[in-house]
């Protein structure tokens, strides 16, 4: 068990250190926003690009905080329902929809690396600034895959908890 909380705290600092991107991001685009009104009110001029630049770390603050958002287990889950359910059979249902989840944040890392493959190799670039797009792809598909990782390790969790209860104990923690 003290493996297991162990490596619950180490998915939770790796996705702590990422979610820093998102937190850097948001204050990157608030700082360049009220910069780009108080400029517009006060010089008649605006910061050329910051709409555009808002458009890409706010990709990259959204991606990056999903990982982070699931190590703290605050995505909605619906247990009202399976908790009343025997022990084994509650943890089936809820390891069944982790593996959708899995799979659907699988499938969302697949396509954020193509998208990525498509941005080098066409070289897209953004409107205004012309900056490359790829590099912000390539952040999305890191925070997607940290996601996907993140899920399968509570995937397991829940596995595990059919057949032992304190390992549903720890999985059961966080459902209110």
């Amino acid at each position: 068990m003290d493996k297991l909380r162990k490596a619950n705290d180490r998915v939770h600092r790796v996705t702590q250190t990422i979610a820093l991107v998102s937190f850097v991001c948001v204050l990157f685009m608030m700082l360049m926003n009220v910069a780009d009104v108080v400029m517009g009110y006060l010089l008649r001029t605006h910061i050329l690009g910051a709409y555009e630049l808002t458009q890409r770390m706010l990709m990259c603050a959204v991606f990056t905080a999903f990982a982070y958002g699931q190590s703290k287990k605050s995505h909605i889950n619906m247990t009202i329902v399976i908790e009343h359910f025997p022990r084994p059979l509650r943890f089936a249902v809820f390891a069944l929809m982790s593996i959708l989840s899995v799979l659907a944040a699988g499938a969302m890392t697949y396509a954020a690396a193509v998208q990525t493959g498509v941005a080098v190799s066409t070289g897209y670039m953004t409107e205004v600034l012309y900056i490359p797009l790829w590099p912000f792809y390539v952040v999305e598909t890191a925070a997607m895959a940290l996601f996907t990782l993140a899920l399968l390790f509570d995937t397991a969790l829940s596995i595990m908890a059919i057949f032992r209860e304190d390992v549903a104990k720890l999985v059961q923690a966080d459902w209110t």
